[in-house]
């Protein structure tokens, strides 16, 4: 097998320099945002949802015992899909605020990336009483329209 490192690094000899890579002098580095090329995106309209359980209301009963309602975010696999916000049922963990998500967050937390790492944090109404503790504010966090505790 050759070795790549015996070219200088794995490219071509004589393959030509690439914009914006190694190299210094004037004009090596590039500005990112003057390369991006707008892919022309109708207007969405209002976000796509999908709750098929109330992340607020973990007794409502629409989850069975030992699941919770949790949150999710669906993510597009075309360049100008659109995001679906929503929440189901799944087995509740353990976890409670500030737990690390490993071990599963309970009904009514969600994981979230902290400062402090991924964490369970509590769900939270952005207006009004958001019955976070004390010290912890209520957040918009990944899911449109609804906060965490942090």
């Amino acid at each position: 097998m050759d070795d790549p490192s015996a070219d200088g690094g794995g490219g071509q000899a004589g393959a030509p320099p690439v914009p914006g890579v190694g190299g210094g002098g004037a004009g090596a580095v590039t500005d990112p945002l003057e390369e991006y090329e707008d892919p022309g995106c109708p207007d969405t309209g209002p976000p796509l949802t999908d709750f098929a359980c109330d992340p607020y209301d973990q007794s409502s009963g629409f989850c069975a015992p030992g699941e919770g309602c949790f949150i999710f975010v669906r993510y597009p696999d075309e360049p100008c899909g659109q995001e679906i916000y929503g929440a189901s049922c799944a087995p509740a963990g353990s976890g409670g605020q500030g737990d690390p998500c490993w071990e599963g967050c309970g009904a009514g937390f969600a994981c979230v990336v902290t400062g402090s790492g991924t964490q369970c944090v509590g769900l939270c109404a952005l207006s009004g009483d958001d019955n976070c503790g004390p010290g912890l504010v209520c957040e918009p966090i990944d899911v449109e329209g609804i906060g965490g505790c942090l």
